[in-house]
């Protein structure tokens, strides 16, 4: 039986809230962010994917999410794809101001707070990837060597580093 670790309770209350906000796109009209999930869907695939099929696949992806982070099956894969799909669900800062922004930049409507609120699962799944974001940081936009002792994923660039400076 695996062990119950660090993190658990924060990756099984994201898991519930992925569950949960994916299986509500599986019913039409029943999630408050389908019919903006479909419009930035829409334009992130460039109208190629019709509304109707993005929103069945965007919810199987943040139910399978849910559950692979639920059931703490391959917790550090789940939280990645979930990383990569919190990730896009900013874009509509960019594509959408009008229904993000009320009066001004940090005037937000109730839209634009549901997208901020993301800021937070980022840092819980960033928690759970075990990040150490100072380190990563320093790494990647200082260039900054860091000890091979380091708890972060490279993704590249530490090792390409340290090979150019021995």
């Amino acid at each position: 039986m695996k062990r119950i670790g660090k993190n658990s309770l924060l990756a099984f209350s994201l898991g519930m809230v992925y569950l949960w906000f994916g299986a509500l796109k599986f019913f039409p009209d029943l999630s408050p962010a389908e019919s903006l999930a479909k419009s930035t869907m829409h334009v992130l695939t460039f109208g190629l994917v019709p509304d109707t099929i993005s929103i069945v696949l965007l919810a199987i992806w943040e139910t399978w999410v849910g559950v692979f982070l639920i059931l703490n099956l391959y917790r550090r894969t789940a939280a990645f794809l979930a990383l990569v799909h919190i990730l896009f669900t900013f874009t509509p800062l960019v594509f959408f101001p009008d229904e993000v922004f009320n009066e001004g930049p940090l005037v937000l409507t109730l839209l634009g707070q549901y997208i901020i609120k993301n800021l937070v699962i980022v840092a819980a799944l960033l928690s759970i990837l075990d990040v150490d974001v100072r380190v990563w940081f320093r790494t990647v936009l200082w260039k900054r060597r860091i000890p091979k002792s380091s708890n972060i994923p490279s993704f590249g660039f530490i090792e390409e580093k340290q090979i150019k400076n021995n």
